[in-house]
């Protein structure tokens, strides 16, 4: 199943979402950084970093976070997962 997408069956709410937590963790320079899973953190989505994850060579996907993809929130913020 796709990042973000959720069966109502998977998450609560009348729109099958998945509630956002506060990640507790965070730490200095980034803002607003949610919970969506004991794997995944949401932060707001920066177009330019969207890319730099979307087109990383094979080559250095083990030295940085995981991209996942990207959500969108009820308040229409878009946030991405790594």
């Amino acid at each position: 199943m796709e990042v973000g997408k959720h069966s109502a069956s998977q998450g609560q709410g009348s729109r099958g979402g998945v509630p956002l937590e506060p990640f507790v963790h965070q730490v200095g320079g980034h803002t607003s950084m949610m919970r969506y899973d004991d794997h995944t953190v949401c932060k707001p989505l920066i177009t330019r970093e969207q890319r730099f994850y979307e087109s990383l060579p094979p080559e250095m996907k083990e030295f940085t976070p995981e991209y996942k993809g990207k959500i969108e929130d009820l308040y229409a913020v878009r946030f991405s997962q790594i």
